[in-house]
């Protein structure tokens, strides 16, 4: 896949086309018509978060006109937009009638634990499983985490994370999302250290170059971001960040191509931009509504050094529907494309890294660009229940839910890589998936997965993933 500039300016003129808007009623008799006017909002259970971060994600207004037939799924979601913030455990929406004109809505949260301080102590690597098949009791980071949810009441987000072990990291990390029809921001700074990083892949699968105790690779990077969402679904990304890596002479000796140039340092400056149309019921574990996002990122212009980067680029898109009797189907397909047959190590892509196929975990197939297809039918094994833990004395804590789900799943995909090393053998072929699970989705947005998976390379077993949403 090669991303030219017609191309480029092709997708960015058709993202920006997209316009789908909510149809707005305005200046009928709402006695003859069935629209009623939102006469007021209500709303309880919000001790620290502000009213106009609610307000923001309703689909309605104090003084707007709805129509009579659209009230109750407006309701609905009303109640998803709020659970997706993430900023509550429990929503409901409720709403009442009181003359032929008017509707009243009353809307009660449960609001989360929003200030998290404790100890780190969790596996390295791209997925639990893959961590399984290499831990040697080195693969563990452990530090100290701190992060403020929703601070000041207003959403924004202050992050601190501070780990060694496997790696040695700093993050220091504020977010301001912004409301809808208006923009937000966030910074990110990062200073990350290894001693054992993976420098090639062999038979399918990483080859790591170890040298505990002393440093292989360093990296310091600063981003910045800007968001603007309207109408409720779209969003809209702006990042620039700046990475200044630095890797030790024995990883240059035995991968030269590891950094830009084959040097042992490099400074990148890389631009991107991502659009999204999110209609989803649940970031989490959506079972219905639709997702559509593009994405453009160049890695390097010239600047800072003599390397002029690449783009690369990415589309997904999604689609989950009710089916019959607490079944869901699910469908996700995603393209990915550099323009260029081969870029450095460090930028290394293709199946494995960010996304993967079932039935692979164990794998990293490297290639310029991919697609895949990944395709689930869930069963409501146990619909979602709610319980009261009395002997928990924070009610942020006391009160879960959960839910369980069997799924069948079918995956394919396919990598090209026109430079594929001599040991290696699934890219530039057809890769299939399969296997059966079950899902526990559970509060504070977490999902434990366990799959029996196989592949059409004779390939099974028992995959276990933290908060895996397709």
């Amino acid at each position: 896949m090669k991303l030219g500039w017609f191309n480029i300016i092709s997708i960015a003129v058709f993202i920006f086309s997209i316009n789908i808007n909510a149809e707005e009623i305005s200046g009928y008799d709402t006695s003859e018509t069935g629209i009623r006017v939102v006469k007021k909002i209500f709303i309880s259970g919000n001790n620290h978060t502000k009213h106009k971060v609610i307000i923001n994600e309703l689909p309605f207004t104090a003084g707007s006109f709805v129509s009579s037939q659209s009230i109750k799924s407006l309701s609905e979601r009303a109640r998803e937009n709020l659970l997706n913030t993430t900023l509550f455990n429990y929503v409901s929406v409720n709403y009442w009638f009181p003359n032929d004109n008017d509707v009243i809505f009353d809307i009660k949260v449960e609001e989360r634990w929003y200030i998290w301080v404790f100890p780190i102590f969790e596996q390295e690597g791209r997925n639990f499983s893959d961590f399984l098949r290499l831990n040697d009791g080195s693969y563990f980071n452990y530090g100290l985490y701190f992060k403020h949810d929703n601070l000041r009441g207003r959403n924004e987000t202050l992050k601190l994370r501070m780990v060694t072990g496997h790696k040695n990291q700093l993050v220091l990390g504020y977010e301001n999302p912004g409301y809808n029809n208006r923009s937000g921001w966030g910074v990110n700074l990062g200073w990350l250290v290894y001693d054992q990083v993976p420098y090639t892949t062999n038979d399918d699968k990483q080859v790591f170059l170890k040298a505990l105790g002393e440093e292989i690779t360093r990296q310091a990077n600063v981003e910045i971001l800007y968001f603007y969402r309207h109408n409720l679904d779209h969003r809209h990304w702006l990042t620039a960040q700046y990475i200044d890596y630095w890797i030790a002479d024995t990883l240059k000796k035995i991968k030269p191509d590891y950094l830009p140039k084959g040097s042992t340092k490099s400074k990148i400056i890389e631009l991107g931009y991502k659009y999204q149309y999110d209609t989803r019921d649940s970031k989490v574990y959506p079972l219905e509504g639709s997702l559509y996002e593009a994405e453009i990122t160049r890695r390097g212009i010239g600047l800072l050094s003599d390397y002029n980067g690449f783009f690369q680029g990415k589309i997904i898109t999604a689609w989950h529907i009710p089916l019959l009797n607490r079944f869901y189907g699910s469908t996700q397909v995603t393209l990915s494309g550099i323009d260029r047959k081969e870029v450095p190590y460090v930028f290394k892509t293709g199946l494995g890294y960010n996304e993967y196929l079932n039935g692979f975990e164990f794998r990293v197939i490297d290639g310029s660009s991919f697609s895949s297809v990944q395709n689930k039918l869930l069963f409501e094994l146990v619909p979602r229940k709610e319980k009261k833990l009395t002997f928990i004395p924070i009610k942020q804590f006391s009160k879960i839910h959960y839910a369980f789900y069997l799924k069948l799943q079918l995956d394919g995909g396919y990598v090209v890589n026109k430079n594929k090393l001599p040991g290696n053998f699934m890219a530039n072929s057809l890769l299939i998936g399969y296997g059966v699970g079950l899902d526990l989705v559970t509060f504070y947005d977490k999902v434990l997965s366990i799959n029996y998976s196989a592949n059409n390379f004779s390939e099974h077993g028992i995959f276990v993933h933290f908060n895996l949403a397709m």
